[in-house]
């Protein structure tokens, strides 16, 4: 137990002001005994000199009054000393509790996070240091809550994503195996649409896990994106087409060329593209746009669909959301596509965004910096 309150970081503090008061106080004492002393005797031998020219009348009366006066100043030396310590031991009791007492706190909180409360939060105050510590344990602890919060959504969501398909899956072949719906290649079709469907899905969890978790793997190369966007619009054009939408490319700039993974940009503009083709009705437009500004190249696709709601278009890039909630697995993708492309073009040094009018349309863009252009 007393080697559990030494080790107490206000006892220590305390200590070490006091130890540094009473050294401070007893050199200066010292010091000052001893140059007060040896002056002091100077003018006692220059007093004793003169009272021997003048024949000694006042000798054993100023022996007397220096002895007094040596003796009272060791007295005040020896007070002045313990005042100057009292002081100090009081000083740095307060000073070490200013600082203590947040530690304390933050210690507290941290014992809070352990057992698993991340709502937590610590008093931001004292000094510098210790508002700056404060500030980042509560953002610490809020990126925790919200990761906590985000990993409890994706399992939630994962499980209802996966139980669809093994539901329609189970229930057919059940239904096959008692003779209600028979094996024909049609119905054989249909399942086996279902485990493509989910095999996509687990493709694209595993995609995204890769990403977030920085494993996977970026081949850098000069990549010259009117050639690359050209030849994806060419491989979608048939599917656009059959839905009576017009998909067209424009490029102000058909040289420019960025040093990035082609095959991930590549899925970029393919989940950007098969989005638009997802929320842009029979008769509509998408375009795929290449511009550059003042802060690097930028690609957006646009389309003339419904368009999205202010309140949602912050999550359009989270995972599993979906605008329409009506819009289901088969109808609306797996709900991964634009989180695969926020989490392959920040991996790579650019950023997202999107823009929506309603009843007008929505604009989903990325934007990689100038200094990855390649001249």
């Amino acid at each position: 137990m007393g080697l559990k309150v030494l080790n107490r970081l206000s006892v220590r503090l305390t200590a070490a002001f006091l130890l540094a008061a009473t050294l401070g106080v007893a050199l200066v004492a010292v010091l000052t005994y001893r140059t007060t002393s040896s002056d002091f005797n100077v003018f006692i031998s220059h007093i004793e000199a003169m009272q021997d020219m003048m024949g000694g009348m006042m000798g054993g009366a100023v022996n007397e009054a220096a002895l007094e006066f040596i003796k009272n100043l060791g007295r005040t030396l020896w007070f002045v000393g313990l005042l100057g310590v009292s002081l100090a031991l009081l000083l740095g009791w307060l000073l070490t509790r200013q600082i203590v007492a947040p530690l304390g706190e933050i210690t507290t909180a941290v014992h809070h996070v352990a057992k698993g409360d991340l709502s937590h939060k610590v008093k931001v105050r004292g000094s510098n240091e210790l508002t700056d510590l404060g500030e980042s344990f509560n953002k610490m602890a809020e990126t925790l809550n919200r990761d906590r919060e985000l990993r409890q959504n994706m399992v939630a969501d994962i499980a209802h994503e996966l139980s669809t398909p093994l539901s329609v899956l189970q229930a057919n072949i059940e239904a096959m195996q008692d003779g209600v719906i028979e094996a024909s290649p049609e119905n054989l079709a249909s399942l086996h649409q279902e485990t493509y469907m989910l095999g996509r899905l687990i493709d694209d969890l595993r995609m995204l896990s890769l990403v977030e978790s920085g494993q996977l793997e970026f081949h850098p190369g000069v990549t010259a994106l009117e050639k690359l966007s050209a030849r994806v619009i060419e491989g979608m054009q048939p599917g656009f087409a059959s839905k009576n939408v017009e998909l067209a490319l424009e490029a102000a700039d058909t040289g420019l060329q960025l040093l990035v993974d082609s095959d991930r940009i590549e899925q970029v503009i393919r989940n950007l593209l098969s989005n638009a083709y997802q929320y842009t009705p029979e008769g509509g437009r998408v375009t795929l746009e290449i511009t550059t500004d003042s802060e690097g190249v930028v690609v957006s696709v646009s389309d003339t669909g419904e368009g999205i709601a202010a309140e949602d278009l912050p999550h359009v890039f989270e995972r599993f959301y979906r605008v329409d909630r009506s819009r289901t697995r088969r109808t609306g993708g797996s709900g991964l596509g634009l989180a695969i492309v926020k989490q392959l073009v920040e991996a790579q040094g650019g950023q997202v965004w999107a823009t929506s009018q309603v009843t007008k349309g929505s604009v989903f863009s990325f934007r990689f910096p100038a200094g990855m252009l390649v001249s």
